[in-house]
């Protein structure tokens, strides 16, 4: 029987949207990329390479990067619905026009 918690693009949804530590540099990745690749890059350096657009994780955010890990359960960020974590951002950034 299959475990049935969250997806990674679930998982990333919940988390860097939110995080004020990464946001800013996640939606200019996002705002410079329309494809989610840049996105999809630089979550990858912080989950996986404990890198933030070239700066060093401290042991907070390093924390931060293992929970992210546990709760991805060994399933890969290339499977993450990228435009949909930018889109996700982007709405943020931009708010609700009125």
């Amino acid at each position: 029987m299959h475990d049935s918690g969250p997806s990674p693009t679930e998982v990333v949804i919940s988390w860097i949207p939110h995080d004020a530590r990464f946001r800013d540099r996640a939606v200019r990745h996002a705002l410079a990329d329309a494809s989610g690749q840049r996105l999809f890059a630089y979550v990858d350096n912080l989950v996986n390479r404990d890198n933030d657009d070239g700066r060093a994780l401290d042991e907070y955010d390093l924390r931060t990067m293992a929970a992210v890990r546990e709760d991805l359960r060994q399933q890969a960020l290339a499977s993450v619905d990228w435009r949909r974590v930018r889109d996700k951002l982007v709405a943020g950034v931009h708010g609700r026009a009125g």
